[in-house]
C-alpha cells in the first residue's frame, strides 16, 4: 500500500454502528464528513486514518505533546469494535430462550436455554489503520485505548484490529518525554500497549509496523512496546531505542493467552531486556525472526513460560544472549549469532531448549553449537534421523513503477449482498500489476482467476462472503493461474480478514501454477485456506490463520486447512485449526516455524517422501484417537510443545512414524512434561524428534 492513501474522518463517521460502517464504506457515499484520497485510477482509498488530520491533529514536529490526540484516535477505532459487538450481542439476546440457537452467520455466538454466549463481533466491522506520517510524536503517558467495557460474555478483552503504522523506522518516531511521570524504576510501564486488561482469545489482526519507538532518558521502568494478539498479529520493521540505555524491556510479550504473533525485522538498543517474553497462563507461542539486539543490561532475550521460536537473532554488547527462566517454557533458537561478554551466551535456567546452528562469540563459552537439545532427543537410536531443511527468506515486493487499480473502479460494491465476482475478475484481467480492495465486504459466487499479469493483491483487511453457489461447491474463491516457471515473478497476496460468512465446502486459494506465492497477514475464520493442483512451486506463509470446521469442536467434516502437494514451503507463524488433518504435506518440503493447532485432527501428516520440519509453536488441545504428527514413508523433524486449558485435552499419541514397513510410536507419557497444573492435563514437550 502506498502511504499517501490515507483515511481521513471526523469522529462522527468513526462512531457509526457496525452495520452503518460497512454500508457506508461499501457504497462510498458517506455523510459528507469524510474526504477520501483517490489513486490515479480514481478508486477510493480509505484504509488509513491520518493521526495528524482532523479531529486529532497530532503534532509531527515533536514540539507539542501528542498523547491526548493519539489516545483519542485509539479510543475511536476500538469503539468501532465495541459498537459492532454490542449490535451482535443485541441480536443474540433477541433469540428464543428455549433450546440452543445460533446467530445467522456467526456460529460461535448463540443463546442456549436463555443464556447468551457471544465471543466476538457477529460481523467484523472495517477498522482503519492508524497512520503516523513522517515526523516525531512526543508523548508523556502510555498509548492504549481507554474504553472500560470492551469485554465479551466470557470476560475476554475485545482489543482487536488495532493497527498502528508509520512511514518507516527512522522516519516516524514516537518519543517518550525525558523523566515522564510513572516510568520510574520498577514500574514496567509501556509507551505503546495493545492490552489494557490481562487476557483475551479474540484479539485478532493487531499490528505495529514501520516506526521507531524512543523511550527518552530518565525513564528506567519503561517498556517501549507491550504487544498482544491472538491467532494473527505482527510487530514488523520497528526500531526501539532507549535514550540512556535504561528501561525494563524494548519489546514485551506478556499477559494471558497471546498467540499467533510474528515479530520480524526489529532492532532494540538498550534496556534491561531487549525482548522479554513470558505469560502467567503458560500460553501460547510466538515466532521471532531477524532481530538485532544491542547493549542490554540483563539479557538480549529473556523467555519465561511460553513457547518461543527464534531465528536469525543477533546480539552485541550483552552479558548474555538468551536466558530461559521457567520450567513451563520451551525455546527454539536456530541460525543465530550471539555476541557479548559474560560467562555464557545462553543461560538455560529451566524449561525445554532446542538450539541449532548458533555461534557464540565473546562469551566464556564461545564456539559453534551445531545442535543442543534439552531434556533429550527422540528417534535417534537406530539412525541419525532427518537433517534440518534449508530455510529460504521470504521475498519482498517492490512497488516502484507498477500499475495499480482498485476493484471499485470496475464496479465492485462491497456490501456483502451483491455478487462482486464479475467486477473483481475485470480488475484482475485489466493488465494492472497491483490490485487493491477498498474497505468493504465482498461477495463471490464463482471463483476469481488470478492471471500471471497480477503481481500483488492487497485486500486491505476487507471481508469476504461466500455466495450460495460457491459455498456448496468444491471449487475455490481464487485460482492462482499462469504458467509460472522458475523465471516468473512471485505473486504477493496480503492483508485479508475474512470472517464467518466466508464459509462452505470450497477453499480460499487453489494454486494451479508453478509460480512462487507469498501470503502475508491473512486470516480466514471458517474455511480451508490453500491447496495446489500443480506441484513444484515455492510457497511462503508469513502470519497466516486458517480455520476449517464450522465451529469449535466440530469433527467429521474431512476438510484440510492447508494441503500441499510437491511444494517447497516456508511458514512463519501459520495458525491452522480444526482441519482433518490441519496440514497435509504430500511429497514436498515444509518448514513450519511457529504454529498453533486446535482440534481433534492430526497437526501435520507427511506422506509420499515428503519432509517436514517443525520449529516451536504449540499443539493446542488434542485428540484421543489421532496422533499429533504422522509420517508415512516420509520424514519429519519435530521440536515443539503441547498446550491446553482442560485436563482431558491432549494428544495421547505424539508421533506415529512408518518407514520401510517399521512403525515408531511415541506416546504422551514417554515425553518430558511441561509442568502445567493438573487441571490443564499432562502437557508435554517434544524437544526433538528426528
Amino acid at each position: 500500500m502506498k502511504h499517501g492513501h490515507v483515511f481521513r474522518a471526523t469522529i462522527g463517521a468513526l462512531l457509526l454502528t457496525a452495520a452503518a460502517v460497512a454500508d457506508e464504506v461499501s457504497s462510498g457515499s458517506g455523510n459528507g464528513s469524510r474526504v477520501a484520497d483517490r489513486d490515479s485510477a480514481g478508486a477510493e482509498m480509505t484504509e488509513m486514518l491520518n493521526i495528524c488530520s482532523a479531529p486529532y491533529f497530532a503534532d509531527p514536529t515533536g514540539k507539542h505533546d501528542s498523547t491526548e490526540a493519539i489516545l483519542r484516535a485509539l479510543d475511536d477505532v476500538t469503539r468501532i469494535t465495541q459498537l459492532a459487538f454490542r449490535q451482535g450481542l443485541a441480536e443474540v439476546e433477541a433469540l428464543p430462550t428455549d433450546g440452543k440457537h445460533y446467530l445467522t452467520g456467526s456460529v460461535e455466538n448463540h443463546r442456549a436455554d436463555g443464556i447468551t454466549h457471544v465471543s466476538c463481533c457477529a460481523r467484523f466491522p472495517f477498522v482503519p489503520v492508524l497512520f503516523f506520517p513522517e515526523g516525531t510524536y512526543l508523548v508523556s503517558d502510555t498509548l492504549c485505548y481507554r474504553l472500560k467495557d470492551l469485554f465479551n460474555t466470557y470476560n475476554n478483552e475485545l482489543n482487536q484490529q488495532i493497527r498502528i503504522r508509520g512511514a518507516g523506522a527512522g522516519r516516524t518516531v514516537i518519543r517518550l518525554k525525558d523523566g515522564s511521570a510513572g516510568f520510574g524504576s520498577g514500574s514496567r510501564k509501556p509507551v505503546i500497549s495493545f492490552m489494557a486488561a490481562e487476557k483475551s482469545n479474540v484479539s485478532m489482526s493487531n499490528y505495529c509496523e514501520d516506526l521507531t519507538i524512543h523511550t527518552g532518558s530518565g525513564n528506567p521502568g519503561a517498556v517501549a512496546l507491550d504487544f498482544f494478539a491472538n491467532n494473527s498479529g505482527a510487530v514488523r520493521n520497528v526500531r526501539i531505542v532507549s535514550g540512556d540505555g535504561s528501561g525494563f524491556a524494548g519489546l514485551r510479550l506478556g499477559h494471558g493467552n497471546y498467540s499467533g504473533i510474528l515479530v520480524k525485522h526489529v532492532e532494540v538498543e538498550g534496556f534491561d531486556h531487549g525482548l522479554h517474553a513470558d505469560s502467567g497462563t503458560f500460553g501460547m507461542f510466538a515466532h521471532v525472526e531477524d532481530i538485532r539486539l544491542r547493549g542490554q543490561r540483563v539479557s538480549g532475550i529473556t523467555v519465561g513460560a511460553i513457547s518461543l521460536s527464534l531465528r536469525k537473532i543477533e546480539t552485541k554488547d550483552v552479558p548474555v544472549g538468551l536466558t530461559c527462566t521457567s520450567p513451563q517454557g520451551f525455546t527454539v533458537l536456530v541460525d543465530s549469532m550471539l555476541n557479548g561478554k559474560g560467562p555464557a551466551g545462553i543461560d538455560h535456567k529451566a524449561g525445554g531448549l532446542y538450539v541449532s546452528n548458533v555461534t557464540l562469540a565473546g562469551f566464556d563459552d564461545a564456539g559453534k553449537i551445531d545442535e543442543r537439545v534439552s531434556p533429550a532427543a527422540f528417534g535417534e537410536k537406530e539412525a541419525k534421523g532427518m537433517a534440518r531443511l534449508p530455510v529460504e527468506e521470504t521475498p519482498v515486493y517492490q512497488t516502484s513503477g507498477k500499475s495499480a487499480v482498485g476493484v471499485r473502479r470496475f464496479g465492485a460494491i462491497g456490501n456483502g449482498v451483491n455478487d462482486d465476482r464479475p467486477a473483481i475478475q475485470a480488475a484482475m484481467d485489466s493488465g494492472a500489476a497491483e490490485i487493491h480492495f477498498e474497505p468493504g465486504r465482498y461477495l463471490l459466487n464463482q471463483p476469481v482467476v488470478i492471471p500471471a499479469t497480477v503481481e500483488s493483491i492487497n485486500f486491505n483487511f476487507c471481508d469476504l462472503v461466500s455466495g450460495v453457489d460457491l459455498k456448496k461447491s468444491d471449487r475455490e474463491g481464487f485460482l492462482i493461474a499462469g504458467s509460472g516457471g522458475s523465471d516468473a515473478l512471485p505473486l504477493f497476496i496480503e492483508r485479508l480478514m475474512a470472517w464467518e460468512q466466508w464459509n462452505g465446502e470450497h477453499c480460499t486459494f487453489t494454486h494451479a501454477s508453478k509460480r512462487s506465492v507469498c501470503f502475508k497477514d491473512m486470516h480466514t475464520q471458517t474455511l480451508a485456506f490453500y491447496r495446489n493442483t500443480v506441484p513444484g512451486a515455492k510457497v511462503f506463509f508469513d502470519n497466516v490463520v486458517t480455520t476449517s470446521g464450522s465451529f469449535p469442536g466440530a469433527t467429521g467434516h474431512g476438510r484440510c486447512t492447508v494441503s500441499l502437494k510437491g511444494q517447497k514451503v516456508w511458514a512463519r507463524q501459520l495458525n491452522p485449526e480444526r482441519g482433518e488433518p490441519m496440514i497435509l504435506n504430500d511429497g514436498g518440503d515444509l518448514v513450519l516455524m511457529g504454529y498453533k493447532s486446535e482440534g481433534e485432527g492430526t497437526v501435520v501428516r507427511t506422506i509420499h517422501g515428503g519432509r517436514t520440519e517443525v520449529l516451536g509453536g504449540v499443539i493446542n488441545f488434542g485428540g484421543k484417537e489421532n496422533p499429533a504428527f504422522v509420517a508415512e514413508d516420509a520424514q519429519m523433524r519435530i521440536s515443539t510443545a503441547t498446550h491446553a486449558w482442560l485436563e482431558d485435552y491432549y494428544f495421547r499419541t505424539a508421533i506415529r512414524h512408518t518407514q520401510d514397513g517399521k512403525t515408531t510410536v511415541i506416546m504422551a507419557e514417554e515425553l518430558p512434561p511441561r509442568g502445567f497444573p493438573k487441571s490443564r492435563g499432562p502437557q508435554y514437550l517434544i524437544p526433538l524428534y528426528k
